[in-house]
């Protein structure tokens, strides 16, 4: 799977806002989120990614990075 910087990541459109994070890339089967958490609210890093894939009708997560 391919990984995004960061830079490419806030050039495009969201999608869809969810609670914490903006939906950037959806297809059939793979979306990506980019974060709008940072480390102060206790995530990993900041700007990370969250990669989903569509297994057996299930939305899995399948990687996360941090999108440098």
């Amino acid at each position: 799977m391919r990984k995004y910087t960061l830079r490419e990541l806030q050039a495009m459109e969201t999608i869809s806002q969810g609670h914490t994070d903006d939906l950037k890339i959806e297809t059939e089967d793979t979306r990506v989120w980019l974060s709008r958490m940072t480390v102060e609210d206790g995530m990993a890093a900041n700007n990370m990614v969250t990669v989903e894939k569509l297994i057996d009708g299930r939305w899995e997560v399948i990687e996360e990075y941090p999108a440098l």
